[in-house]
């Protein structure tokens, strides 16, 4: 009987040493799947999302990369303009963002290459924001401050001032 007792024993030795290496290896599998799932970097992209700092007064934009009828998707076009604070030429056009929460006027027109200048002539801060052109869209503007914008691509954009909603305006470029 007692030899009975040991088999029994190392049969229970082994089923336990072969659960254990079994637990084991899917314990290594199921950890290097969760790892695998992780964020990889690919070739020639960044691992990580970029983020750009918005536009403010004072600082240069780089020209814009969408069209007033861009959907959102869809590859950007060649680019509509610029805008910065100021140093784009003399106005052609000029839009008053004012104390009663409206751009004056609210519509305005110029042709291709002109320049069109915002002034914050209102207590309280605004911005210009054109609609799916960040590249021409203005940081907060202050008393006083202004912002230019310089368009090439002729069509309609509409802007708006982020802070107060029902302040919108239209910029019309002809050819």
């Amino acid at each position: 009987m007692d030899a009975v007792a040991r088999l029994c024993s190392w049969r229970k030795v082994l089923a336990l040493t072969r659960f254990h290496s079994i637990a084991t290896t899917v314990g290594v599998a199921v950890l290097i799947t969760l790892t695998a799932c992780g964020e990889t970097a690919v070739a020639g992209q960044p691992s990580r999302p970029t983020f750009f700092p918005t536009n403010t007064p004072g600082a240069s934009t780089p020209a814009a990369s969408a069209s007033p009828t861009a959907a959102a998707g869809t590859p950007a076009p060649a680019a509509i303009g610029q805008g910065q604070p100021n140093g784009l030429g003399t106005p052609a056009q000029t839009v008053s963002q004012t104390a009663d929460l409206k751009f004056n006027p609210a519509t305005t027109t110029a042709k291709a290459g002109e320049v069109v200048q915002w002034t914050n002539s209102g207590s309280v801060p605004h911005n210009v924001t054109f609609d799916g052109n960040d590249a021409i869209t203005s940081g907060s503007m202050a008393k006083g401050d202004t912002w230019q914008v310089k368009i090439t691509a002729p069509g309609t954009y509409k802007y708006h001032c982020t802070f107060h909603p029902g302040m919108d305006g239209t910029l019309t470029i002809g050819g």
